[in-house]
């Protein structure tokens, strides 16, 4: 499974130390993630597991939840409390960003179900060995 991750963010909410390690953990828990998904296939309608964190002050712009079943691509940018992450240690910054890519499968599930014609249950049972892989990943590195 190919996995992709980005940030937008506001120095508003993070400062140059707190971006950094915005980036730090963000990239760590991407990379352990494509390392251990890597050799993984799912028969999923979807390219690639995207997520965009989003930490922008209070006159952001909101989350975003598209998902393109023809294209087979999803464009997730979902918040996490920048004042939460910012009172964290490394840990805890990895664990938010986890919890944050766990509820894009949940958002996905919901995408999938609103899909016409209706996806088979194949998808379904593909995409929660996802998450059961992603979760044995978190289980192994303190995420949980």
């Amino acid at each position: 499974m190919q996995i992709w991750m980005s940030s937008e963010s506001s120095k508003e909410v993070l400062n140059e130390e707190q971006l950094t390690r915005l980036q730090l953990a963000r990239n760590y828990v991407e990379e352990i993630l494509k390392k251990e998904l890597k050799n993984k296939s799912y028969d999923l309608p979807l390219d690639s597991w995207d997520c965009i964190t989003v930490m922008m002050g209070p006159n952001d712009f909101g989350e975003r939840v598209k998902y393109s079943v023809k294209k087979r691509s999803m464009d997730f940018r979902l918040k996490i409390d920048p004042s939460v992450f910012n009172t964290t240690d490394d840990l805890g910054r990895q664990k938010l960003i986890f919890v944050m890519l766990m509820r894009s499968l949940d958002l996905l599930k919901e995408k999938f179900e609103k899909v016409k014609p209706k996806l088979d249950d194949h998808n379904y049972e593909e995409l929660e060995r996802l998450r059961s892989d992603a979760l044995d990943v978190a289980r192994n590195e303190g995420w949980l």
